[in-house]
């Protein structure tokens, strides 16, 4: 599945190539062509109001949404799992821990010409963008909306032991994320912490 949300980022199609198999199917439209929408809507808003944190989304959508993201998915999910699993829970998933990285930096530095609450600001028009809540036969509206709503900047204190991870103690905001998904709640966190810590070390 990684491999064809590769083929989908390039844009480039092949004559005469495989049929694609039930899983790989699953993925493009569940995993594939979600991400790639809400990739480029964060790219063109990134273009046309928040130049300065262009390298910063560059480097977590380049590992969030088109590395770790579909590699956890596609390893962890059977595929009766990939089959149910729904595109817009996985744009929010992707959303919310974006919005979270965006809130971390912002508190760090006062970007120039930035309104204040610019994370806020950049997350609902994503939002409202891609249509992320207006599907009348999605069960999860109501989790997700409560999900966005929350202001809470989510705690990533907790270190990493790559040699155990089993040890690290993984923070209850990672639950709910997780059960959107299907995914264990230390899968978000392993994505999203190391990722965090790398972009905060850059902006000290």
């Amino acid at each position: 599945m990684l491999g064809l949300l590769k083929k989908l980022s390039s844009g480039k199609k092949k004559q005469s190539e495989p049929t694609l198999s039930e899983r790989d199917l699953n993925g493009r439209n569940h995993v594939g062509y979600p991400t790639m929408q809400l990739s480029r809507e964060i790219d063109k808003l990134v273009k046309a109001k928040y130049a300065p944190i262009k390298r910063i989304v560059k480097f977590y959508i380049a590992m969030l949404f088109f590395k770790w993201g579909p590699s956890v998915i596609n390893t962890t999910l059977s595929d009766e799992q990939l089959a149910n699993l729904s595109g817009r829970n996985v744009q929010m998933v992707y959303l919310l821990l974006f919005r979270d990285m965006l809130r971390h930096i912002s508190s760090l530095a006062k970007l120039k010409h930035f309104a204040e609450d610019w994370p806020e600001q950049f997350a609902q028009e994503i939002l409202e963008n891609c249509n992320m809540l207006s599907d009348s036969d999605d069960v999860d509206i109501a989790k997700k909306e409560a999900l966005f709503a929350n202001t809470q900047l989510f705690d990533i204190d907790n270190t990493i032991d790559p040699d155990h991870l089993e040890n690290t103690v993984i923070p209850d905001w990672t639950i709910p994320l997780a059960e959107l998904i299907m995914l264990k709640p230390a899968t978000i966190y392993h994505c999203h912490r190391p990722l965090m810590a790398v972009i905060l070390k850059k902006k000290k």
